[in-house]
């Protein structure tokens, strides 16, 4: 969790440092990740944790490789932690989210081949839908984001949307960022009594806190399931920096169902995902 939203931005960038988590698997997904998190040290301090899990009990050889990595920031001044980790890749990446009160956790992922540990995109939208912390999905094709000017959240009817908000209100006022509140309408399909309170309670919040946003709202142009292909379409279309979703799926319509968020983490555009499952 963010705990920004106690105390006013600039205070708690005088006094902190953002803890990210990057899971590290030395593929070139995972170098943009890294990559990506270090260009967030220019809008608030970063202290980033290069994670590797192995599967035995040699790490001599991992530990200087990952040391070689952060060689490559020594100018930078960003403090660098390596955590090498024995287990099974997806929860122990969570479990180390957890126990180090990480505040944001940076992963690549090669979309639908995979990564080296084992994240299909069915397995990345598993960790994401589990992780305790907000977290944003890079891929192979994606370009380093010097600064998240426009942030697309799709409105969702999830009980614990508000998370989600929170996370982009977070990246939104460290980068002075836009965000755009978006929604597809189905013919003759009213929006849900939750979807209306959520997207109220985003206007209210972005209010409070001082955040540029605006609302679009499209009729579904797309013959498809789900949403994901309108949406990245039209963020590919407005240059968005980031798309805003929650990983788990909603109580009220599947909008954003499994396929669908693959689609969107897996996205070969290279937009970048936020995402917060709220835990």
């Amino acid at each position: 969790m963010f705990p920004i939203f106690e105390n006013e931005l600039l205070e708690f960038m005088t006094n902190n440092t953002i803890q990210i988590i990057v899971p590290f698997d030395f593929t070139e997904a995972a170098e943009k990740a890294v990559n990506q998190a270090a260009l967030l040290n220019n809008q608030i301090p970063v202290t980033i944790n290069l994670l590797h899990v192995v599967q035995s009990n040699d790490v001599t050889e991992i530990e200087l490789k990952l040391k070689d990595e952060v060689k490559k920031f020594a100018e930078s001044g960003i403090q660098f932690n390596i955590v090498i980790e024995k287990g099974s890749v997806l929860p122990t990446i969570n479990s180390v989210c957890k126990n180090t009160q990480a505040n944001l956790m940076i992963i690549g992922t090669h979309g639908s081949q995979g990564i080296r540990q084992g994240l299909l995109g069915a397995d990345i939208l598993k960790l994401l839908k589990s992780n305790p912390c907000p977290s944003i999905v890079v891929q192979k094709t994606s370009e380093a984001v010097k600064q998240f000017n426009q942030i697309l959240l799709p409105v969702g009817s999830h009980e614990n949307y508000s998370s989600l908000v929170d996370a982009v209100i977070f990246i939104a006022s460290s980068a002075q960022a836009e965000v755009i509140i978006y929604s597809i309408k189905r013919p003759s399909e009213d929006p849900s009594d939750i979807l209306i309170q959520n997207t109220q309670l985003t206007i209210a919040k972005l209010k409070e806190k001082g955040i540029l946003f605006k609302e679009v709202t499209e009729e579904s142009n797309m013959v498809s399931f789900g949403f994901a292909k309108q949406t990245i379409r039209y963020a590919e279309e407005h240059n968005v920096d980031l798309i805003a979703i929650i990983p788990n799926a909603s109580m009220d319509h599947a909008y954003f169902a499994n396929a669908d968020k693959e689609q969107l983490l897996t996205n070969s555009q290279g937009i970048a995902i936020l995402c917060s499952a709220g835990l």
